[in-house]
């Protein structure tokens, strides 16, 4: 396929780019991608070449069609912010008193998304969120969704794990697919199955761990911090092979530094147990507020899912190492999600976790993007070299 016949996709809450990435994997052309967060965008521009720092309600179709050169966009992405639809914030909501969380402000911003769809007009469409999105106060945000676009799309909800396609981590979150030509919306297609649940599908793969992705990263202790580091253990599974593709160091790879009480009760847990196995002397917090703040990450199961609250700790994700007595890094954190190593992610700590946190697995928008490519008859791509990543750095 030739650039100029790339499928065109542009990004809106792009974060750092996880769903661009994804896309650009499978052989589109990403064009734009848009967040208000400038760290977000740092980290967007430097690898996809096209971001800007703005929020979507200054963003219509005219000012993407001219900041893009393109009057064609085939499929516009995006994850309105969740953070209002999670179990936290709607506990929070709730508590002040305010019983209508879907009418908070928090939770309206999917609405401009759906606002500059109908206004470009793209083929398709895919918008990422929690789950809780589609089902809170019976429903009424699917409801809205579905009545303003029921004119012009076709639109699918799927709910979906993304370990199943090789992100080694469980993340469960909603999909919703939408297109202009009454087709019916492609479901990507599983590849990674649970090895405790029986045969794996011939062609399929077990579910990919903590150990296969992280276990070559460098050494680290507690505190231990470089810009960027040369990788010093081998490679040890395919995904970590696909990973390290375009890169010859290790960027992102730092160290919380952790107070003496967190460091003993890091060494006490064993991989996969919570404070809670502990006993309960040990847990400096409320129960009734924090059963379970601490927990070590198994080495043999997909971690757990990769959250933005990285940024103010790190206490459920554990290394399970015992002999790296220290929560996960952020290169490791980006690892989980599957972002390759060539990808670098820019501001302090706090703002890499938040941005890794946030982001769409790669892996998963890849699987998304070719099911679309499928769907609309397109051959996929040829699977990306380590010479083309390298361009993309």
């Amino acid at each position: 396929m030739k650039y100029s016949d790339q499928l065109k996709v542009v990004d809106l809450f792009c974060g750092a780019g996880g769903l661009s990435e994804g896309f650009r994997q499978a052989g589109y052309q990403v064009v734009l991608g848009v967040d208000s967060d400038e760290n977000s965008i740092a980290t967007y521009t430097a690898r996809h070449g096209c971001g800007i720092v703005s929020n979507i309600e200054n963003i219509d179709a005219n000012f993407i069609k001219r900041k893009t050169g393109h009057d064609r966009i085939d499929v516009v992405v995006g994850g309105p912010p969740c953070q209002g639809f999670s179990a936290v914030a709607v506990g929070k909501l709730n508590s002040m008193g305010k019983s209508r969380t879907a009418k908070h402000p928090l939770n309206q911003l999917y609405k401009e998304f759906i606002r500059i769809i109908m206004e470009l007009k793209p083929s398709f469409f895919v918008m990422e969120n929690v789950r809780r999105m589609t089902y809170i106060e019976d429903g009424i945000i699917k409801k809205s969704i579905e009545r303003d676009l029921k004119n012009s799309y076709t639109v699918d909800f799927y709910d979906e794990d993304v370990v199943k396609f090789g992100v080694p981590q469980s993340r469960k979150r909603c999909l919703v697919i939408g297109n202009r030509f009454g087709l019916v919306n492609p479901v990507p297609k599983e590849t990674h199955f649970d090895p405790e649940k029986g045969l794996i599908p011939s062609g399929g793969k077990p579910y990919e761990t903590v150990r296969t992705a992280i276990s070559d990263l460098p050494f680290l202790h507690s505190g231990d911090r470089e810009e960027f580091c040369r990788y010093t253990r081998k490679v040890r599974s395919s995904y970590q092979k696909e990973r390290r593709r375009g890169s010859s160091r290790v960027f992102n790879h730092t160290a919380r530094t952790h107070n003496k009480r967190d460091l003993k009760i890091f060494s006490m847990l064993k991989p996969g147990q919570w404070i809670s196995d502990l006993p309960e002397r040990f847990n400096p917090y409320r129960k009734d507020v924090f059963e379970d703040k601490y927990k070590k990450q198994y080495w043999d199961r997909p971690a757990s899912t990769i959250l933005a609250h990285l940024a103010k700790d790190g206490l459920m994700f554990i290394h399970p190492d015992t002999k790296q007595n220290r929560s996960i890094t952020p290169r490791e954190a980006a690892r989980l999600q599957s972002f390759d190593d060539s990808y670098v992610f820019h501001g302090y700590m706090t703002h890499q976790f938040r941005q890794i946190g946030n982001a769409v697995p790669p892996l998963f928008a890849r699987a998304v993007a070719y099911a679309i490519m499928d769907s609309m008859k397109i051959p996929a791509s040829p699977s990306i070299t380590s010479s083309s990543m390298r361009n993309h750095r």
